[in-house]
């Protein structure tokens, strides 16, 4: 035996016992630096639970019970789902592709207390989460944490969490890049939870929706969970519900270890970023500009064009922007019916509200991801020094995120037409278009500025999502009822472009209303908002760069 092979055997035990507490601290570290995860999984159901409740304020029950009482199951089950199933999914995918997981395992580590960690931490953090969302309940809405149920809800949380981390090594297993786990866990989860009383608690789902949500766990967690909430006498187990949970971890452990590899499966990790740049840098360095070449139809034309392929290179982009609103307008009118939203049915309002959410996201959301992507790769600093301008690049993305646009208001409206009588006067579409052109330009000036202000890349995301969707809620972009919300919520909203681009395109797209549907109010707002945010991101057009 060699001296190294000597001196690994001395270590090794000393190494196994600290190792599981401390690649548990590096997973825990690691959630903590990734502000996207962080913020789905505690700000995004935080912020909800104190919107609702505060929309909500001191409704009860038939029995007098306050209806905030059951609000902290559903959003503590979104979380440990986002902790537990799309953390461990996405971030077993990462370590693999990287090649980390193998180099991993040629530690003395053992390959089961890799994994032991990953797993211990996202049940910490899901524990977190829970946590968090209790004590705001119980310290500001008088949620009652009932005692004779405590050890139900431990164990329900604790199954849940099992499950959920069982899937989500099953989901990394059975994909081959990181991309298509990401696309994947989110895609599935979210959907999901508006069919599993997590979204919508206590709805009537159409029959179909209603046996997809029973077949899989998270309905089951989330009433087990809800079941541990309810006042009143009874140790608050739900056998049926833990008995299926205990089904579907068993089934999901038996895919992991069947399937599960250590070594990278889709060749490197994708550079979008510098992708991107390919395009811009050929065009513009491959000969000198002559008389007659690089036009500027001909630069915007190939800059909206690698922008695009940038987009489609990014499944879950694609999905949250278009695929998204098509779901929530297909699916809200068939859980509630007929009811009207401000005078118009259901369908008819969130066709405007969506088409408003899908400006907004691509592009305040996706769009300025790309640019910091980019930024962050390099790429901008060395379109510095090419024949490209550099207003030509920002016009592609501009314009690129128009198109996107569009497009998710060709998809809300191709569902809405065909299937929940959604109407749009031929007349009105020009103001339906110049309310979609000026959101569009709207919400990537502001994109740029917040990219302009952020030196890191990596909290963009979660701070403009963790901006955008909350004010699409107190926008009553995501409303399902006519119940108005309190004045000093309508008040804040007014001061911001979402709420008026909303109205701009309710008015556009009114069956019953008077004129060319042009709210030059509303639309007036927001240019004053893309005025600002140019200056803003002219200023600070150094920070782009």
């Amino acid at each position: 035996m060699s001296v190294e092979d000597r001196e690994r055997v001395r270590l090794e035990p000393a190494s196994r016992s600290a190792a599981l507490p401390m690649l548990t601290g590096h997973a825990v570290r690691a959630f903590l630096r990734n502000p996207l995860a962080a913020f789905f999984t505690l700000a995004f159901p935080l912020a909800f639970l104190v919107i609702v409740s505060t929309i909500i304020g001191d409704q009860t029950t038939g029995h007098g019970v306050p209806v905030t009482q059951f609000l902290v199951t559903p959003f503590a089950v979104f979380g440990v789902a986002q902790a537990s199933f799309t953390l461990v999914a996405v971030d077993t995918a990462v370590l693999r592709e990287s090649g980390v997981l193998l180099r991993l395992r040629a530690t003395p580590v053992p390959p089961r207390t890799v994994l032991a960690a990953r797993v211990a931490a996202s049940a910490a953090i899901a524990g977190v989460a829970v946590l968090l969302l209790t004590v705001v309940g119980v310290v500001a809405y008088d949620v009652q944490v009932v005692g004779n149920k405590l050890p139900a809800a431990l164990l329900t949380l604790l199954l849940g969490i099992a499950c959920c981390t069982a899937l989500g090594l099953a989901l990394a297993t059975v994909t081959r890049t990181v991309t298509a786990t990401q696309a994947l866990a989110q895609g599935l989860l979210i959907p999901l939870a508006f069919v599993s009383d997590v979204f919508i608690v206590g709805a009537e789902l159409p029959r179909p929706l209603s046996v997809i949500g029973s077949l899989l766990p998270l309905k089951h967690f989330a009433r087990a969970m809800a079941e541990t909430f309810e006042p009143g006498a009874g140790a608050g187990f739900s056998p049926g519900h833990l008995a299926v949970l205990v089904a579907w971890t068993l089934g999901g452990m038996l895919i992991a270890r069947l399937r599960f590899g250590w070594q990278p499966r889709g060749g490197a990790m994708s550079r979008r970023a510098a992708a991107e740049v390919i395009g811009p840098a050929r065009s513009s360095l491959s000969a000198p500009r002559e008389p007659g070449r690089g036009s500027p139809a001909a630069l915007l034309g190939g800059q909206i064009s690698y922008a695009l392929l940038g987009l489609r290179r990014d499944p879950l982009s694609v999905f949250f922007a278009i695929v998204f609103p098509g779901l929530l307008l297909a699916l809200f009118p068939s859980v509630f019916g007929d009811a009207r939203v401000h005078g118009l049915t259901m369908a008819q309002y969130l066709f405007a509200g969506l088409a408003a959410y899908t400006v907004a996201v691509t592009g305040f959301v996706d769009m300025p991801e790309g640019v910091v992507g980019a930024r962050s790769a390099g790429v901008l600093k060395r379109l510095l020094g090419t024949p490209l301008p550099f207003r030509w690049y920002v016009a592609g993305r501009v314009c690129a995120a128009l198109i996107v646009g569009l497009l998710g208001v060709a998809v809300l409206a191709t569902v809405g037409l065909t299937f929940f009588g959604v109407r749009v006067d031929p007349a009105r579409l020009p103001a339906v278009l110049l309310a979609v052109a000026l959101g569009s330009l709207c919400f990537s000036a502001l994109g740029l500025a917040v990219a302009a202000l952020l030196p890191a890349a990596r909290s963009l995301v979660a701070v403009t999502l963790g901006v955008l969707l909350p004010l699409c809620f107190v926008s009553e972009i995501f409303v399902v009822g006519d119940r108005p919300l309190p004045g000093g919520i309508t008040a804040f909203a007014d001061v911001f472009p979402v709420r008026h681009l909303l109205q701009a395109l309710l008015t556009a797209t009114r069956p019953d209303g008077p004129g060319a549907g042009f709210a030059w109010g509303h639309l007036a707002v927001v240019a004053a908002w893309a005025a600002l945010a140019l200056v803003v991101a002219r200023v600070r057009r150094s920070g782009l760069t």
